[in-house]
């Protein structure tokens, strides 16, 4: 495969992702990373495609918000991935914090869709919301893409040894695990609607 093929790809599955289909971005990007290991790509090759395929798909959730407003979480296609009580929190916290909750929903599991959605719905200024999404954009990009670059190998190894790394597998999904619920709990904290009376 060449590397233009390579790259439209990346951006390709990055864009489905970032917009809703069952692609996780950070593997896509990790991928990158274990790809430029490989010599398939070049590093700035990667890292430009993925902040190119994750800003266009967050500009795509941001203008669906700013042209059609609320109406834009309750369509049916938005309803299969948010729920409505977690729009509703999302909203609250777009509200109060502003373009630190676009940037902030960069690293916080869950709440990218949602956030930039209701950054378009609630009148967000494009000037605010680029320099908040470009931020948080080009820092997990860049790391993502990094670590997979700099764990491309120990990958590899698993992959031909997995009979002799089972405890490695093991405790890397604990990792993940415990990674899950402090990123579950942060989100909560700053996602959480004010307290009911």
């Amino acid at each position: 495969m060449t590397s233009f093929a390579t790259l439209a790809g990346m951006f390709v599955l990055l864009l489905a992702g970032g917009v809703g289909f069952p692609v996780p971005e950070d593997l896509t990007l990790l991928g990158g990373g274990i790809l430029v290991r490989s010599g398939s790509l070049s590093l700035w090759q990667a890292i430009v495609t993925g902040i190119a395929g994750v800003c266009v798909a967050d500009w795509v959730l941001y203008l669906a918000g700013r042209r059609y407003g609320p109406t834009a979480v309750r369509h049916p296609l938005v309803a299969r991935v948010l729920r409505r009580e977690h729009i509703e929190a999302v909203d609250a916290v777009v509200r109060r914090r502003g373009a630190w909750a676009v940037f902030l929903a960069r690293f916080v599991l869950g709440t990218r869709i949602a956030t930039f959605l209701s950054a378009g719905t609630f009148g967000m200024s494009a000037s605010a919301f680029a320099i908040a999404e470009a931020t948080g954009t080009i820092l997990f990009v860049s790391a993502m893409v990094t670590l997979g670059y700099l764990f491309a190998h120990q990958a590899e190894r698993v992959a031909a040894e997995v009979g002799r790394a089972e405890h490695w597998l093991v405790l890397g999904g604990l990792l993940a695990l415990a990674l899950w619920v402090v990123l579950r709990a942060l989100g909560a904290r700053w996602f959480s609607g004010p307290p009911s009376p």
